[in-house]
């Protein structure tokens, strides 16, 4: 039946409109792939105490049936972090992705106790999925692994970019494979789903080699300092240059925190890292400062993070000081300003140096600026094109791109999460938008997630209110005196009276024939709630109403 299908259907179920939580369904006949499945984090304002944000997969579970197989693009957790959650749901589906992307993956998974059928490929490689071939082709990114696809189905090509820029100095020599790319162009392309997270950047982006030659110089400039560099763990080219250097430098290398000694088990076993013979050390011990690189996790800040611990003399006994030269190789996501700046800020009260992007060329984006994404726009030449991987502002100048290098305004769209959209030579065509958004994770995936992310930022702004009284539901009559506990908030006399005469005068004009204890609750709070929408007010309030 795919054969005769007459469009490619797409459908969003995260990663535009936002950067992050990336997953997109294609489908086409009655087959149907994701590509990517990844996690969000929001900070303690936006989702107070939450552990991470992943897609809704409510359309997924409803189409199970048509699901041949997840692709994934690389293996940052934006793509690949919500499937051990959803492994129960998802465990007999085939899942594609290239050796690092797959090892760290399976790590994730261990430690959840799942299991998932995961398949490994290497760029180059092409599979079949049901009506779809899908093809896998190596993209230059801030880590090893990653690929664009090329999806072909009956209808048409389909070309999702992924994570990508073009370094053409890459450290591990495996250059974005532009004339594949180009090829794949010349054949024809139906639609291009492309990353936007950089488009506000001019020119192109640096190549990751600068950033060792930067951190050599640090390296050479420093010999009697012990060095601590944090970065992203995932950064695997980072890691690399940092253990090339300390064993050029006859450094032994401490790894701090158990993501970072992570990547080192998956990156080396999986041979996208190579650890020069005796440069790990298990711990600092007797080290002097000029024989020791502390290569740590933590450079947003992260509560629970090596560097955070580092920082407050509270990791494994090392104590930060004057001897101590810290190297933050990352820059701020935004929103982690305050919590970078705070641990940097704790750091140089120890009496460190801490050098910092702000300050010095030690980061690299792993995401292509403006000229790269019109280089391949140029490449693939797509038929229609629809801008992912960021905000909104991002997709729209995307599109705006797109239109100076000769795709029709008619042929862009600027996609929703949720929305769908049928796909041909003929046009692209708008579909009823599906059930999507967001799911919250805090220790385990909630049920009723925005709930409970509203009322804890309805008690962290507001407070609690506690209407606690015994009622006789023989007489229809409060007894004894109403105790109001508030927290969060202070309540004036005047305040406590009116709660406790609002709740006398709701209880005792209730008709019990008609209504129960749990109704004459909910009267209650809706009778106190009155007293505080004046002004503008909405504490959480919890009535407990005793049967005497």
């Amino acid at each position: 039946m795919a054969k005769n299908a007459k469009t490619v259907k797409v459908t969003f179920l995260g990663g535009v409109g936002e950067v992050g939580k990336n997953m997109t369904a294609i489908e086409c006949g009655d087959d149907m792939i994701i590509v990517d499945c990844g996690v969000s984090f929001a900070t303690s304002e936006e989702a107070p105490g939450i552990d991470a944000i992943i897609p809704d997969i409510t359309y997924v579970k409803e189409n199970i049936s048509k699901l041949r197989g997840i692709v994934l693009t690389h293996g940052h957790e934006d793509h690949i972090g919500a499937i051990p959650y959803y492994a129960d749901e998802l465990k007999n589906i085939p899942i594609y992705g290239t050796a690092l992307t797959i090892g760290l993956l399976k790590r994730k998974l261990d430690k959840s106790g799942k299991k998932c059928n995961l398949v490994v490929v290497s760029a180059g490689d092409t599979i079949t999925l049901g009506a779809f071939k899908v093809e896998f082709i190596k993209v230059c990114h801030s880590m090893a692994g990653a690929c664009a696809l090329a999806i072909t189905t009956p209808v048409g090509t389909v070309f999702v970019t992924g994570d990508f820029k073009i370094d053409n100095t890459p450290i591990d020599g495996k250059k974005t494979d532009i004339g594949r790319i180009a090829e794949i162009g010349a054949k024809g392309v139906l639609l291009m789903l492309g990353e936007s997270t950089n488009v506000e950047r001019k020119g192109s982006s640096t190549s990751e080699k600068v950033v060792g030659q930067t951190l050599e110089n640090i390296f050479a400039s420093n010999p009697d300092k012990r060095i601590v560099i944090a970065c992203f763990a995932s950064s695997n080219y980072r890691v690399q240059q940092v253990l090339t250097l300390a064993h050029k430098y006859h450094r032994k290398v401490v790894l701090a925190g158990r993501s970072m000694k992570g990547m080192v088990d998956v990156a080396s076993a999986c041979g996208e890292l190579q650890v020069p013979k005796g440069v790990i050390a298990d711990s600092v011990g007797k080290l002097l400062p000029s024989e020791t690189v502390i290569l740590a996790t933590g450079s947003q800040g992260e509560p629970l993070s090596a560097l955070n611990k580092l920082s407050k003399g509270e990791f494994n006994k090392i104590n930060i000081g004057p001897q101590d030269l810290v190297v933050l190789s990352s820059s701020p996501i935004p929103g982690n300003e305050k919590s970078v700046y705070d641990v940097i800020n704790d750091l140089f009260r120890k009496g460190a140096n801490v050098i910092y992007d702000a300050m010095n060329d030690i980061h690299v984006s792993g995401h292509a600026y403006e000229e790269e994404l019109k280089l391949m726009l140029t490449l693939v030449q797509p038929e229609y094109f629809m801008p992912v991987h960021g905000e909104y502002r991002h997709q729209f100048k995307h599109a705006e791109i797109a239109k100076t290098l000769g795709v029709p305004s008619k042929n862009i769209v600027i996609p929703n999460i949720g929305e769908c959209y049928g796909v041909n030579h003929k046009g692209i065509k708008q579909h009823s938008n599906v059930t999507a958004g967001n799911a919250y994770v805090d220790g385990v995936v909630l049920e009723d997630g925005k709930s409970v992310v509203n009322d804890r930022k309805s008690l962290a702004e507001y407070g609690m209110l506690v209407v606690l009284c015994a009622v006789d539901t023989d007489q229809g009559k409060v007894v004894g005196d109403v105790d109001i506990v508030a927290r969060g908030f202070n309540l004036t006399d005047d305040v406590v009276n009116s709660i406790k005469s609002a709740t006398v005068d709701t209880i005792n004009g209730a008709d019990f024939d008609k209504a129960d204890v749990n109704e004459i609750a909910r009267m209650v709070k809706k009778a106190v709630r009155k007293l505080f929408y004046k002004d503008r007010q909405f504490p959480i309030i919890i009535p407990v109403i005793v049967e005497d």
